[in-house]
């Protein structure tokens, strides 16, 4: 929807003056445009509005000031949702790809944005700077059209609440601003996320070579007015592809503190609820996770049927169908198996030795750890073969089972919320990981793989379910669901293949040392106030019990049979 303006100049001069041109020596028109006339914006650059006539006399069209000298001539028509947003032209930015060493010197530059061409700060320091600060904040936000030009904001101060929120792809501030003009549509409770220092492994995996930072920008400026749920209002974003900084400006969600209450009604907003920690859910899990994984499937039927921006596939392009399953694939490499296996012998010193108090019995038994070294072997070889399965290879339309979704939708990446009918429902944040992928793996790898052992393997069908139904249910295809549980299972069996490849980060935050004191991953505070230690630790314990219980590695060999493929390569 255009912005509205109305024409508050001219008062004694029977209207404004409008020209045929966007220059001011450009021909005038014949008419003034009448004092009290609602116009409709047709262009804006810099202080020369194109409009169309709506109400009132004058000019059906023309060019006009916004303002003479320092008077206001015409003033943007207030709209409950706020002026509409400017969005750039899309367009496909490479990034650019370079050696760890060359990270410090890149990141040290301020360059201008791929997408609004504006210069941004890139650090607490830089964006508290007078130098940056409300002018650049002013700037920026009249930018993107969250903020209406006749406004600005005047003070600021912010939060480094890094440690005290859940994951680690950036580093997160909490932004308080106030504006020359309070509008209901504009949010002083701020969340600002940033780059990591450019120092350490953590800037150059997240911004380099797993390139999370980009998909997050295309989302919050391209497709965040787009989805059929929640997400914060975008007031600024945008990155650079040689330095890689970025910088993401939203309004605050405002959780409920967790613990302060247990019933909610229309409008409330639940607390932020962390990963592994279904305890806190009033349920204990399975109705977060079915909201979750409705909404997964909603986005994905959105996608599938032209509801989200026209250049989605362009933003977030489909891969190639696999039409059926290939045939003598070959397995891992020698070199990639070695450095593996050299991972999961550490990984079984851990379990077995080095933290052998901190896990239950079953999954730090020596003889178990080293009969699952020979089975992820053996399936770490068919990998390709499951990602084929996973993405409907042999079906009439394979790409049915290829969608856009939110393939990280933990529990902490949604905001849990009440309509006007008391319902849950489930907005979303943190996009990083954003693309197109197997819809199966969104469901379990992206979502269900926090919830607690008894919690995934009592519902898992049934949130796999759920998220088919939803897909369906929206306008999307209708799925093989026999085939989408088996390879709900077989996703079990990557998730257990990678688990070994992340010891060095949980022994990174919690020393060798310290593990002969800790009895409980989930109440040793030194593991839970870790970010890596408790991810991992936490995937360690819940993954390895679920492998066991569910006898994957069984019905891993039972699909292998169904495949006709051999039992190993």
């Amino acid at each position: 929807m255009a912005q509205m303006w109305e024409v508050v100049g001219g008062k004694t001069g029977g209207g404004i003056m409008v020209r045929t041109g966007r220059d001011l020596k450009s021909a005038e028109a014949p008419e003034r445009l009448s004092t009290g006339a609602k116009i409709k914006e047709l262009a804006l650059e810099g202080e020369r509005l194109n409009y169309e006539l709506v109400t009132g006399t004058g000019p059906a069209e023309g060019w006009i000031s916004l303002k003479l000298k320092d008077k206001e001539l015409v003033v943007p028509v207030d709209t409950p949702e706020g002026p509409p947003r400017k969005l750039p032209e899309w367009k496909k930015v490479a990034p650019a790809q370079f050696e760890y060493g060359e990270m410090r010197e890149r990141a040290g530059k301020n360059l201008p944005g791929d997408y609004h061409g504006m210069t941004f700060p890139h650090s607490e320091a830089q964006l508290m700077d007078p130098q940056w600060g409300v002018k650049w904040l002013t700037k920026a936000f009249i930018k993107t059209g969250a903020m209406t030009p006749d406004n600005e904001v005047t003070e600021m101060s912010m939060q480094n609440v890094t440690g005290d929120v859940s994951g680690g792809a950036g580093l997160k501030y909490l932004l308080k601003v106030k504006y020359k003009k309070d509008k209901p549509y504009l949010h002083t409770d701020l969340f600002v996320k940033l780059p990591h220092e450019p120092k350490g492994s953590d800037r150059y995996f997240v911004s380099v070579m797993w390139g999370h930072d980009r998909p997050e920008t295309i989302f919050n400026i391209w497709l965040n007015t787009f989805v059929p749920f929640k997400v914060p209002k975008m007031y600024f974003c945008d990155i650079n592809k040689d330095s890689t900084n970025f910088i993401l400006i939203t309004e605050q969600i405002k959780f409920a503190k967790l613990g302060e209450k247990t019933e909610f009604g229309p409008g409330d907003i639940e607390p932020a609820y962390n990963k592994y920690s279904d305890f806190e859910m009033r349920d204990g899990g399975p109705m977060y996770y079915l909201a979750a994984c409705k909404n997964l499937g909603k986005m994905a039927a959105y996608h599938k049927t032209g509801r989200l921006h026209p250049d989605v596939e362009a933003m977030f392009p489909m891969p190639d169908p696999v039409p059926s399953m290939p045939k003598d694939l070959p397995g891992t490499d020698a070199t990639a198996k070695k450095q593996a296996q050299g991972q999961f012998d550490l990984f079984h010193r851990f379990m077995s030795e080095t933290a052998v108090n901190a896990f239950p019995k079953e999954i730090t038994s020596k003889a178990w750890l080293d009969e699952l070294k020979s089975q992820i072997d053996i399936m770490r070889d068919f990998g390709a073969e499951i990602h084929c399965f996973s993405s409907g290879c042999g079906m009439p339309t394979p790409n049915d089972y290829i969608v856009l979704t939110h393939n990280n939708l933990q529990v902490d990446n949604c905001i849990y919320h009440h309509d006007d009918a008391n319902e849950l429902q489930v907005g979303m944040l943190d996009w990083g990981v954003l693309a197109c992928g197997p819809f199966i793996s969104s469901i379990m790898m992206g979502c269900v793989s926090g919830a607690q052992v008894d919690v995934f393997i009592e519902y898992y069908e049934r949130f796999v379910q759920a998220a088919v139904d939803s897909y369906h249910e929206h306008g999307g295809p209708k799925l093989d669901m026999e085939r989408m549980k088996i390879a709900s299972e077989l996703q079990v069996c990557g998730w257990v293949c990678g688990l070994a490849a992340n010891t060095q980060a949980v022994l990174k935050d919690v020393k060798v040392a310290e593990w002969a004191s800790v009895t409980d991953v989930f109440e040793d505070e030194r593991v839970q106030k870790k970010w890596n230690a408790k991810a991992w630790a936490s995937q360690f314990h819940n993954a390895l019990l679920i492998y066991q219980k569910l006898e994957i590695y069984k019905k891993f060999q039972a699909w292998l049979k169904a495949q006709d493929f051999p039992p190993q390569k």
